[in-house]
């Protein structure tokens, strides 16, 4: 359950990065990082659905 909770934060933390990252009236030093930390949260979303397939609730 823990997961599932901490994948779907993750996953609003990632849209409003990446949201706020294409915004072009940002500068563009902040965009990119916004734009990197919306990838993080894609490959952090992508491990939890891999450890909750492996391990299905019981």
């Amino acid at each position: 359950m823990l997961y599932l909770l901490l994948a779907a934060a993750v996953i609003i933390i990632g849209s409003f990065c990446l949201v706020f990252g294409l915004d072009k009236s940002k500068p563009a030093k902040t965009r990119k990082h916004l734009l990197y930390a919306a990838l993080i949260c894609v490959f952090i979303v992508w491990g939890l659905a891999t450890v909750i397939m492996m391990n299905p609730m019981k």
